[in-house]
């Protein structure tokens, strides 16, 4: 979902795509077989049935306990950046950037 959809519902949303006439993928992702997130949504689904608002309100008290500070992020690390020894572009990487240790795979001759 796009940010100003974040509070419709999903068949909202696909509502909204199609009398917009936008296009719209009603299909799961195929590699999503078996993810837990699929498990999550369709729990929450049932939870919603169960109790209608329940997603909603679960969406907001979430917004509200992260505005309170309940999920702060720890504290991270500096990040030291140089610049790459191939390309000169900043990196965070030792040595070769991860774009230039990709293409001396790809450019690397085939082993036979």
């Amino acid at each position: 979902k796009v940010k100003p959809f974040f509070r419709f519902y999903e068949r909202e949303t696909a509502a909204y795509a199609l009398l917009r006439g936008i296009r719209y993928i009603y299909d799961e992702c195929p590699f999503a077989e078996g993810a837990t997130s699929i498990y999550y949504k369709e729990l929450l689904n049932r939870l919603e049935a169960d109790k209608p608002g329940a997603k909603l309100r679960f969406y907001l008290g979430f917004l509200q306990a992260k505005e309170e500070g309940l999920f702060a992020a720890p504290e991270a690390a500096p990040v030291t950046m140089h610049a790459c020894e191939v390309c000169g572009q900043p990196t965070t990487a030792p040595g070769k950037c991860a774009f230039c240790r990709l293409m001396e795979r790809v450019e690397a001759p085939k082993a036979a």
